[in-house]
């Protein structure tokens, strides 16, 4: 009986968390079918149901499909740069060993502690010099933080992955460079999947610094895009909240793509021999 009250207690505090979790979004939903100028009506369930506010989106703002393409690309890009850096590193630091390897990686561990709002003065004046303000250059110091953390993930993944491995595909021959490509990246599926879903949403949802680095409006990512519905004195609430869908479901269909690889990727990153 104590047992199955324990059980019961368990699952309560799990459906409680998982409908706290899951309320923003729906409620975000719901206000994006309501009227113009209902957002705030009693009740979260929509009076009659409108998908207005999307067409309106798309049709108000001319460039609102450049910002929605403007995220593709820049996330596209990113995430392919990242997991590709974040392998090679990670394969280093776990598999080769050279001087100071260790004292480097403890350096680049040591980064991570530092909040990226400390650096965004020195980084863009270094952008400044460079002339890469208001270019998508400027955006490339808001995603190392992500990468340091990718070589991380990685180095970690591959301690755990046998050496014999690499050591038969040497005495068959393989240089580095093949072992590396036909050996590792097949069997980094988890930890690749992982870095994607981590590397995609930080690159996605991205705000603060594309909003220090970004000034023409043709340049701008979604989520800078959507504060156009955003007045000083009026907000279109029910516009944003239908704009936020389109910044929402790509991060959503990305996960369910890689989600069976998310859990095994955390869940055996850190482990070893």
């Amino acid at each position: 009986m104590a047992q199955a009250l324990s059980r019961g207690a368990f699952y309560a505090v799990l459906a409680f968390f998982t409908l706290f979790s899951i309320f923003p979004f729906v409620f975000s939903v719901l206000t994006s079918l309501k009227e113009p100028g209902k957002a705030f009506a009693p009740g979260i369930w929509p009076e009659r149901f409108t998908l207005s506010n999307y067409i309106e989106v798309v049709q108000s703002t001319p460039l609102f499909l450049q910002w929605v393409v403007n995220s593709v690309l820049v996330a596209g890009v990113s995430v392919g740069v990242l997991v590709l850096l974040a392998m090679m590193g990670g394969y280093a630091f776990a598999r080769i060993a050279f001087p100071g390897r260790d004292l480097l990686f403890v350096t680049m561990l040591a980064t991570m502690m530092i909040p990226g709002q400390v650096l965004w003065i020195p980084n863009y004046a270094t952008l400044a010099n460079l002339g890469w303000i208001n270019t998508y250059w400027a955006l490339i110091p808001a995603f190392v933080g992500t990468l340091t953390s990718g070589i991380f993930m990685v180095s970690q993944f591959l301690k755990a992955m046998p050496k014999e491995l690499e050591e038969a595909a040497l005495i068959d021959g393989l240089s580095r460079y093949s072992l590396f490509w036909r050996i590792i990246v097949p069997l980094a599926g988890p930890v690749i999947g992982t870095m994607t879903i981590t590397s995609f949403m930080a690159s996605w949802n991205s705000f603060a610094w594309p909003v220090i680095v970004l000034n023409s409006p043709e340049l701008f990512t979604l989520p800078i895009g959507l504060n156009f519905f955003k007045g000083l004195y009026i907000t279109k609430w029910t516009l944003i909240m239908a704009g936020s869908m389109f910044n929402t479901i790509p991060v959503l269909l990305v996960f369910m793509l890689f989600q069976r690889y998310f859990v095994k990727g955390i869940a055996t990153a850190g482990m070893k021999d």
